[in-house]
């Protein structure tokens, strides 16, 4: 890596930001097939969306554990069908990691790994720019004191070893902007120069190039509130991270952070346009849920069994997630605003009369039923009338018979 840094260096005559534009540009290029890779991974993902979203929708509504493993299981066996593996865009991020940490050594002591002097040169070099500036310099970290000696001039370091004319004119030049900035330097809050701004453009082309590849490349169905909860705090910790990284390590590595952030935003707009994502129709979705014997969900009614608006759910066409609900909801509105109308229009055409409710005139019915009982009333007590004489005149007769009887 030192070799490709030395090349680079050479290719822009010894400007060292350059020589980090180029480096990163090289690094994209050899990392470019791992980059199609991850594309294509996440491409058959999203290819998988229709039906991830069928079987998460199968279990919707219950959260106890039992059926959120099932559904996790189901998700899996559905990769493992199609052959998706979800790890498999790991490894360019993985190979960032040791590209920084060599990087980083090769920043710190460019006398070592550009320069090529040895161990005991650069030891002398560091006792020279201890004499001049009454610091203590550790030849580990060579980049702290080799703007000092190249101030020194070529006399006073000429008796070094390995130290020729055209080794110090090949120094590392790791000022830039005429001075303004010293890429071996590390930026201090307590001191407010143009070096502040090398974390400050680490941050933004950082959160630049997090936003930016997520819009570029599919992101999976979010489960619940603390996923998407997760991806924001994620889009402002790792850029602020990265700043924190920048207050200590020497302006040079930010610089290529910066590169390496705008140029990643580069290649994946690139793959984007060469490898766009598969889209989708409303009959794929109701295939995958006709698959997963997934019943359609019905708009949400009150108790008097009418569709009702909410605010709650005013965006939810806007998310991927809930867009099929969503539409499902406006449908249903829209059918009941149709059908109110309808009756509405209905009945401005019956009137005011039309439409009201006469009540019928039984009042002849409830004469002739109070005369029917008023005739039975009358029959009743007739023949209760008729029943009591006849009584009577039975009882007389016997009283005549009986006293006839005694007289004889």
């Amino acid at each position: 890596m030192s070799w490709v840094i030395r090349f680079c260096n050479d290719l822009v005559n010894n400007n060292y930001m350059f020589t980090l534009l180029i480096f990163a540009l090289i690094v994209e290029i050899l990392l470019l097939p791992f980059g199609i890779k991850q594309q294509k991974n996440s491409n058959k993902q999203a290819k998988l969306r229709p039906k991830e979203m069928a079987i998460r929708k199968k279990y919707a509504g219950r959260d106890d554990n039992v059926t959120k493993q099932k559904m996790q299981q189901e998700i899996q066996e559905l990769y493992q069908k199609e052959g998706f593996n979800p790890m498999g865009g790991c490894l360019p991020t993985l190979i960032q990691f040791p590209i920084i940490i060599a990087l980083y050594n090769i920043v710190m002591h460019p006398l070592k790994y550009i320069t090529q002097l040895s161990d005991s040169a650069i030891d002398q070099l560091a006792r020279l720019a201890s004499g001049v500036t009454g610091e203590t310099y550790q030849a580990s970290q060579s980049i702290r004191f080799l703007s000092q000696i190249k101030s020194m001039g070529y006399e006073s370091v000429r008796n070094v070893e390995g130290m020729t004319e055209e080794v110090f004119n090949n120094l590392p030049n790791l000022e830039i902007f005429g001075g303004a900035i010293d890429l071996g330097a590390f930026p201090r809050l307590t001191e407010f120069n143009w070096l502040l701004l090398v974390p400050v453009l680490t941050f933004l082309s950082y959160f630049f190039s997090m936003k930016m590849t997520r819009r570029m490349t599919y992101q999976p169905e979010a489960v619940d509130k603390a996923t998407g909860c997760s991806n924001q705090m994620m889009d402002w910790m790792m850029p602020l991270f990265s700043v924190f990284i920048a207050f200590n390590v020497p302006a040079a590595i930010g610089v290529y952070w910066i590169f390496k952030s705008l140029l990643g935003v580069v290649k994946q707009v690139s793959l984007r346009y060469a490898m766009p994502a598969p889209k989708f129709t409303e009959e794929d979705f109701k295939a995958a849920e006709k698959e997963y014997n997934v019943k359609a969900e019905k708009a949400p009614k009150n108790k008097s069994g009418r569709v009702v608006r909410s605010l709650h759910h005013i965006d939810d066409e806007d998310f991927e997630d809930t867009a099929e609900a969503g539409r499902r909801r406006r449908e249903a509105l829209e059918a009941q605003a149709a059908e109110d109308a309808a009756k509405k229009a209905a009945s401005s055409r019956k009137g005011v009369l039309g439409t009201a409710s006469v009540k019928k005139d039984d009042r002849d019915e409830q004469n002739k039923e109070k005369q029917a009982k008023k005739t039975e009333k009358q029959t009743d007590t007739a023949k209760a009338t008729e029943t009591k004489d006849t009584a009577d005149t039975a009882a007389e007769a016997n009283t005549d018979n009986n006293n006839n009887t005694d007289g004889e």
